[in-house]
């Protein structure tokens, strides 16, 4: 190895270091001591907060399970009115078609929901609106 070697070798590990930068590691000793001591003294609050939000989140499954049953019986009491010739406004389907997005969008996020219930009247509402809207029928 001659100088001309050495000289090329170490530019391009000077070049090399300038491009790269190391970030040192920072301990902080004093940090890790303050969070152990809190950690301490509130690990009974701690514990309970985790709780409270199990809890929450509990409680928006059941609310968003309930909101899915009671769409679902809207969607089903409106489909008895078309059954029985009940005629609807425009804004009203727009209603319950809304109802029924929400309902199928719970209904495929949750698979184990009881969904055979209304599929056949999902269908014959949007196929009803379909002719509503061709025939400029609604009430």
């Amino acid at each position: 190895m001659n100088i001309n070697e050495l000289v090329a070798g170490g530019g391009v590990v000077i070049v090399i270091m300038t491009l790269i930068q190391i970030t040192p590691i920072r301990i902080d000793p004093w940090s890790s001591i303050a969070r152990a001591i809190g950690r301490a003294i509130n690990g009974e609050v701690i514990q309970k907060v985790e709780k409270l939000n199990l809890d929450l989140l509990e409680m928006k499954a059941v609310e968003d399970e309930r909101d899915a049953i009671y769409a679902r019986t809207e969607i089903l009491r409106f489909g008895d009115e078309l059954y029985i010739n009940t005629r609807h406004t425009k804004e009203r389907f727009n209603q319950i078609l809304s109802d029924i997005t929400k309902y199928e969008k719970y209904c495929s996020a949750h698979p184990d929901f009881q969904n055979d219930q209304a599929v056949m009247t999902i269908t014959n509402i949007k196929e009803t609106y379909q002719k509503c809207l061709e025939k400029h029928n609604f009430l």
